[in-house]
């Protein structure tokens, strides 16, 4: 019995400053304090538990004599307390747990969406380099056919003709509108200085390819003494040219926008270079399209294989020309709300 209340005078003496320290400090003890202290405390407060009285006072004695007596309302309220600290202490852990769940939940999800993004990266790849694996072989098989249909009796004036207009439109505008519209797989994770520059050379190329074209036309007109623009082939063909020109000028007009505008907004010259390449190479596969249904091409090839070539025609321009489409529309309407 002496020894229950050796242990109830060491656990009131250690208790006062609970109750009067704040719960932050009691948190930082009990935190503080080493294994066996807490099973001590533990031990020490069973057996209070166990000899308490219910109800009336405790009087004990120590080595100093007589000790103030101690209620069991003090005594319940001291173990509240203590039970109040350890609830809070759970509920910090429960807390804690729960963020760091939540934390890792967090990035294992941002994990799956970085790996879904990775995914659809690589699926987008393959699906493009398909897509420019197909379009690349209709383009130098159509140039190609046609260039081997040209050269394949005699080489003539004529023959240049139809080979730097296929070359010209199928291959070298193609793949420079392509260039510009991300859409090449070569080019798309170029610079856009890059694709600039890689546009205008090829565009240019194109272009002095064109006028050979049209002028060994003319010349070869003018030698067997054949009217010009007589059929719906030849006046495609010049209003086609006559696009393409102006195109290369807005162009120019276009790399050189920061110099001149002074004299022109920078977003006009775009807007009227893109209309005028639109229209130029819509109108250049239509002009290709109708050369393929020419008298000189019928002689030796039949329907089907005409057929053929200008599916394959009509193939490589929708899969050009989408974007550029898309992109015009947009700049459109910019320029229509920054005028209004």
């Amino acid at each position: 019995m002496q020894n229950q209340q050796v242990v109830l005078h060491d656990l009131l003496a250690s208790s006062t400053p609970i109750r009067k320290n704040s719960s932050a400090d009691f948190v930082e003890t009990q935190q503080n304090s080493n294994n066996a202290g807490r099973i001590a405390v533990g031990r020490g407060r069973d057996e209070i538990r166990q000899n308490l009285p219910v109800n009336g006072s405790y009087q004990h004695s120590g080595m100093g004599g007589e000790e103030p007596e101690a209620s069991s309302a003090e005594h319940e309220q001291l173990f509240a307390d203590y039970r109040d600290e350890e609830r809070k202490d759970s509920v910090q852990e429960e807390t804690t747990a729960t963020d760091e769940g939540m934390d890792r939940s967090t990035r294992n999800s941002n994990r799956n969406v970085n790996n879904r993004v990775s995914d659809r990266g690589i699926t987008f790849s393959r699906k493009l380099v398909l897509a420019n694996v197909l379009i690349n072989g209709l383009m130098f098989g159509v140039a190609g056919y046609i260039t081997y249909h040209c050269f394949n009796k005699a080489m003539v004036l004529f023959s240049w003709h139809p080979t730097f207009m296929s070359i010209g439109y199928l291959i070298l505008m193609s793949q420079a509108v392509l260039t510009m519209s991300g859409a090449n797989y070569f080019t798309y994770r170029c610079h856009h200085r890059t694709k600039v520059f890689l546009h205008w050379l090829l565009q240019a190329v194109a272009g002095v390819l064109i006028t050979i074209a049209s002028v060994c036309i003319f010349l070869n007109k003018v030698r067997l003494g054949k009217p010009h623009f007589q059929t719906l082939h030849g006046i495609f063909g010049l209003v086609t040219v006559c696009f393409t020109l102006a195109s290369i000028g807005g162009g120019v007009t276009t790399k050189y926008a920061f110099q001149l505008r002074h004299y022109i907004r920078p977003i006009y010259s775009k807007l009227a270079h893109g209309i005028a390449g639109t229209v130029a190479y819509l109108l250049g596969i239509t002009t290709i399209s109708l050369g393929v249904y020419s008298r000189w091409f019928q002689e030796d090839n039949d329907a089907n294989v005409r057929l053929t070539l200008v599916i394959a025609i009509v193939t490589i321009a929708l899969y050009v020309i989408v974007a550029p489409i898309s992109n015009l529309v947009q700049r459109i309407k910019t320029t229509i709300r920054t005028t209004l």
